[in-house]
């Protein structure tokens, strides 16, 4: 039986397994927890990295200390005049953060696993970070903000800092390829793009993209094209956020059948599969996207391919 990527309601244990000594170790080394009161954020949006969907922001706190970071449509945004809204924008925030760390929390518990990290640590930034926000939508305003966090109480303690940013009406990467290879059981998806001033393709570390891998045989028993399969797994990326399926840069996987816990493929001698991978800037994208063919034939296949070798179909 095929195993392909996980979908979103299956995924959360294989996740959860490849992060337990990670969390554990976090969990044992808090840095220390104060009230910053008077702490600054400079929130700095990187001009070269915003496109249609997606920006790449670095947050400097002029002190190491626990902070919340996010992004809202302007529309969403607080009236920065008005103290009440910003102290209520500011208590939602973190609100939400701390349901979703609970919802976390409470499924490792349930799965027997201790210690578990806390608030602090799991959900909130630290010292100077560098952050991708994706799953922006084209051609609209954002804002940017960030603001310190009592880690005592989980309060917000201060002010509220911000910056704006319009995302572009299309994609700025319509040109980005990616080149694929599969050697004995270890698949890789090198992401380029080409740079005028550079030398022709080079790797790119800063733009989202996701991939799925199937076999032949479960289309046949799903009777879908590899086309509409692709679309359908990515857009329900598209539609629940999951941020965990997004790669940036190189990714290399394990297809046998654990994997890291966003795919549990598992190549099979003799059989055919499919691998898709898409952009992921606002939209899908037909320009960058490629569905690419192959066959195992177990531990000594070595194959590589680019955009030269792509499925000829529409997406």
């Amino acid at each position: 039986m095929t195993r392909q990527f996980i979908s979103r309601h299956t995924c959360s244990s294989c996740i959860i397994i490849a992060l337990m000594a990670l969390m554990a170790l976090c969990a044992s080394c808090n840095p220390d927890v104060k009230a910053v009161s008077g702490m600054k954020v400079v929130i700095d949006i990187n001009p070269y990295i915003i496109s249609s969907g997606f920006i790449k922001v670095s947050f400097v706190p002029n002190e190491d200390a626990y902070y919340h970071v996010g992004i809202v449509p302007v529309d969403e945004a607080p009236d920065t005049t008005s103290n009440a809204s910003v102290k209520g924008f500011m208590s939602l925030m973190l609100d939400r953060t701390y349901a979703d760390y609970l919802y976390w929390r409470a499924w490792l518990l349930s799965q027997g696993v201790s210690p578990v990290a806390e608030f602090p640590t799991h959900s909130l930034q630290y010292g100077t970070v560098e952050h991708n926000f994706t799953f922006l939508e084209p051609d609209k305003e954002y804002m940017v903000y960030a603001f310190a966090v009592d880690a005592k109480t989980n309060k917000p303690d201060g002010r509220l800092f911000t910056s704006y940013v319009s995302t572009t009406e299309m994609s700025c990467y319509e040109d980005i390829e990616f080149e694929y290879r599969v050697r004995g059981y270890w698949d890789y998806v090198y992401p380029t793009y080409f740079f005028m001033m550079g030398d022709g393709n080079q790797i790119v570390n800063y733009v989202p993209w996701v991939g799925a891998t199937i076999d032949s045989l479960t289309l046949v028993e799903y009777g879908m094209s590899p086309m509409r399969y692709f679309v359908d797994v990515f857009q329900e990326y598209v539609l629940y956020k999951e941020d965990d399926r997004i790669h940036f840069g190189i990714y290399a996987h394990n297809n046998n059948g654990i994997g890291d816990g966003s795919s549990n493929t598992l190549f099979e001698e003799g059989h055919t599969y499919y691998t898709g991978i898409a952009l992921m800037d606002g939209y899908l994208s037909n320009e960058a996207s490629v569905i690419y063919k192959f066959r195992w034939d177990g531990e000594s296949t070595q194959l590589y391919y680019d955009s030269s070798d792509e499925l000829k179909t529409m997406w």
